[in-house]
């Protein structure tokens, strides 16, 4: 009887750790959310997990300041590089150092060391103004993504530069000083394979933005308030992010014509001045003033821009024939100015939404709808400019009923099938709200800055928190601070995801809802030419896994499996890549073909220039000489103007 109670209660306990049974590879992931402190410390929870950390490839170090020295950074790196097992490889390291954290010493070799296990992430911050390190410290042929917090003054005087042939994604910033600084070019050279580019708070006034970046297409600059005018030259860029930046002109976007993605934060344009902008493949645009900024007027020209995403209040000419979604907002941007200057800003934005004449769907938030309800007897006398419309939303709290006629026919009464919804079908909006910088890999502490820099504030499905810098609340679990907006979106648009998801065992379901949100946002940015046999199996197993946790992941599942028949029933789609590959090939000979073309129209045009010059000095000269000429025939007569320019003898021997 004794025996037969025990092994019913090894079974319970089995069967209540069944985390413990999950392979390695996805406990590694867990783990991964967590500090790498706290990750050893799971060491304790029973012999299996023992020693899961010592193969751990994602290591999150802080600074762990206030402690004691048994536990303080250096004692623990060391313990580190102690303990780790030997053969395991070291894919992510994140790693704040304060102060009195690490000496240089040790710093260099543990970088050296996780460079050796096969590094492909590194997120670096150094707190410290007396450290200051050699690019050539960082040089791995693996590396693929790199944040720096470090200070680059002495970079500038080394005559060697990192070897870096990789990387993909750069993100330099100031570590906690004040100011902008300037930002040695070399940091930006031998870096072939760069895609993704984020400069914060650096002094650009004398850059030349010459250095050689063609794979670059995600451009991010923060703070850089000292921009220089010179032409930007990336030929494959796709997506600008720009938050709080001072632009002088549009003469450095003149090159960007392939941009699609452009984001416009708190950017400050010269004032009462127009600005103008040719961008003929935008698809999304962004802009985010404040009200210093709302006496520049903007003149875009995008004739396929499809979506618009505002907040605040701004002068702005719109050439957008194709514009299919405008979300508009104001989110407290009213708060200081006084009430009796509102309603003149109220026209304003009136005036703002006229020039969005072409959109098809409408969004607002509470505040920009009740701005348009304040001046409704003004819109009385306008006509609708919305010949297009199918959809107005409002906000879920906004009762339809407060909307006055005369708004409800400047909105709806240039066509015939608008309608005014707080949600509309599914799938017949596409989200505006949700566009974000394409192709950027940031890295968490910037997550809210480039994928919701303009939309995150005021999401209507689920209310989220966001205090912490790294995690965000999510129904009241500590998630990936950038999983918030995933599990928004989730709920919102597969509410049956969560209905069977469990909240007795808190730190479990954590783990389990950090899990759910990695394997969802990797699937869904896995290419179709990546897909193999073998990866489906292993989304299959985590998608189980999810399933017998509570996660209803149907919807998932139903994708998998039609990726699978896609993918492996018929040869059309490998036939299609290669296709794909020609493509590419040949619009990077075109490419190139284009970039010879320009540079002998610019050398055509230098030389024309210098012809020009030539010719004009000629004819200053010419008429500098002619009156000479007269000069000299007023003093000497006729006689002497043919002496002067003929033979003194010429006309002796004549004929009488």
């Amino acid at each position: 009887m004794g025996s037969r109670v025990k092994k019913k209660r090894r079974v319970l306990e089995t069967e209540k750790d069944r985390i413990s049974r999950l392979p390695d590879d996805l406990i590694h992931k867990i783990l991964s959310f967590v500090d790498a402190k706290e990750a050893v410390q799971t060491s304790v929870f029973s012999k299996r997990w023992k020693l899961v950390w010592t193969t751990l490839p994602f290591l999150n170090i802080g600074e762990y300041v206030n402690c004691s020295p048994w536990h303080s950074q250096s004692n623990f790196i060391y313990r580190v590089l102690e303990y780790r097992h030997r053969n395991s490889n070291i894919l992510e390291l994140s790693l704040c150092v304060s102060k009195d954290g690490l000496t240089k010493g040790l710093l260099k070799q543990f970088l050296a060391y996780a460079i050796s296990r096969n590094l492909e992430t590194l997120s670096l911050v150094l707190n410290c103004k007396h450290m200051s390190y050699k690019l050539s410290t960082l040089s791995s042929r693996l590396l693929k993504k790199l944040t720096l917090g470090v200070k680059l003054e002495d970079f500038e005087s080394e005559s060697n530069c990192w070897d870096l042939p990789a990387l993909t994604y750069l993100c330099l910033k100031r570590p906690g000083l004040d100011g902008t600084h300037k930002l040695p070019e070399s940091c930006l050279t031998c870096l072939p394979a760069l895609r993704t580019l984020c400069l914060d708070d650096w002094d650009l006034s004398k850059s030349s933005f010459s250095f050689s970046l063609p794979n670059l297409t995600s451009l991010r600059l923060s703070g850089c308030s000292r921009l220089s005018a010179q032409v930007w030259n990336f030929p494959a860029l796709l997506s600008l992010v720009l938050e709080d930046v001072y632009l002088r002109c549009g003469v450095m976007f003149s090159k960007l014509v392939n941009l699609q993605n452009l984001t416009l934060s708190m950017v400050k344009f010269p004032l009462f001045q127009l600005f103008s902008l040719s961008l003929p493949q935008l698809l999304n645009l962004n802009i985010r003033t404040s009200c210093s900024d709302s006496n520049s007027c903007i003149n875009l020209s995008t004739p396929k821009l499809l979506n618009f995403t505002s907040v605040g209040v701004f002068l702005i000419s719109l050439e957008a024939p194709e514009l299919e979604n405008v979300s508009v907002k104001l989110q407290g941007w009213f708060v200081n100015i006084e009430w009796i200057y509102r309603k003149h800003y109220y026209r304003r934005f009136w005036n703002m939404l006229s020039q969005l004449a072409n959109a098809k769907n409408l969004t607002f938030d509470l505040e920009s709808i009740e701005a348009l309800s304040a001046i409704s007897d003004d819109l009385a006398s306008k006509p609708s400019p919305f010949h297009n419309l199918k959809y107005v939303k409002l906000p879920q709290d906004y009762n339809e009923s407060s909307i006055s006629t005369a708004l409800r026919s400047y909105l709806l009464g240039g066509s015939s099938r608008g309608t005014i919804v707080t949600s509309p079908p599914r799938n017949t909006i596409p989200c505006t709200e949700e566009h974000v910088v394409e192709d950027s890999v940031v890295d968490a502490d910037r997550v809210r800055d480039i994928d919701a820099p303009l939309e995150e504030i005021g999401k209507d499905p689920v209310s989220t928190s966001r205090g912490n810098r790294y995690f965000g609340l999510w129904l009241g679990h500590k998630v990936n601070y950038e999983f918030v907006g995933l599990l928004d979106r989730i709920m919102h648009q597969y509410p049956e995801t969560f209905e069977n998801f469990t909240k007795k065992k808190k730190k479990l379901c954590t783990m389990n809802l950090n899990m759910f949100c990695t394997s969802v946002n990797d699937f869904t940015k896995i290419s179709m030419s990546e897909v193999d046999s073998e990866m489906l199996v292993e989304y299959r197993d985590a998608f189980a896994y999810l399933q017998n946790e509570g996660f209803n992941v149907s919807w998932v599942v139903r994708r998998l499996d039609y990726i699978e028949h896609l993918r492996f029933s018929n040869p059309l789609i490998p036939e299609l890549y290669a296709l794909d590959c020609r493509i590419n090939d040949d619009k990077s000979k075109l490419q190139e073909l284009q970039a010879c073309v320009d540079d002998a129209k610019l050398k055509l045009q230098n030389l024309q220039a210098r012809v020009d010059d030539a010719k004009s000095k000629l004819q200053d000269v010419q008429t500098h000489r002619a009156e000479k000429l007269k000069a000299i025939k007023k003093a000497f007569g006729k006689m002497g103007t043919k002496l002067a320019i003929g033979f003194i003898g010429d006309d002796l021997l004549s004929s009488p």
